[in-house]
């Protein structure tokens, strides 16, 4: 069984109520998806800039104790050097995504994400949008 990343723009589908996307994580299994460290602070960053602060913080809250957790240490040394490599070829890659995106290929775990531009050039990186993929 295949192992997921997801990143904010899954997550945040599924707290928007993207029952598509619901039924994909429930088909594949909580068990097998996991969040990242940098996940966690944009999802609360949105919650906190949010109007419904509160409400959003409890649903944001809510789904991280649901999630397994890939902690950024772990994959310190994969940013550098991936980064290292893109800077090189003259690509940018938003640093939180690179980030998500090297946790990932450190676990050899597949990234859910709705932005596959985002990732799509960190290399054997394996990518797949639930917002648009029939299951």
């Amino acid at each position: 069984m295949n192992k997921f990343v997801l990143d904010t723009s899954i997550c945040v589908a599924i707290l928007r109520g993207n029952q598509k996307v619901a039924d994909r994580m429930k088909a594949v299994g909580v068990a097998n998806c996991y969040i990242t460290d940098i996940v966690i602070a944009e999802l609360l960053f949105g919650a906190y800039k949010s109007d419904r602060t509160a409400e959003n913080l409890r649903q944001v809250r809510a789904f991280i104790g649901k999630m397994n957790v890939l902690p950024f240490p772990d994959s310190v040394d994969m940013f550098a050097q991936e980064r290292l490599k893109l800077w090189r070829a003259g690509r940018k890659i938003d640093d939180f995504d690179l980030l998500v995106g090297c946790a990932a290929k450190v676990k050899g775990l597949t990234v859910v994400t709705h932005n596959v531009k985002h990732f799509e050039h960190i290399e054997d990186l394996d990518i797949v949008d639930w917002v648009k993929q029939d299951a």
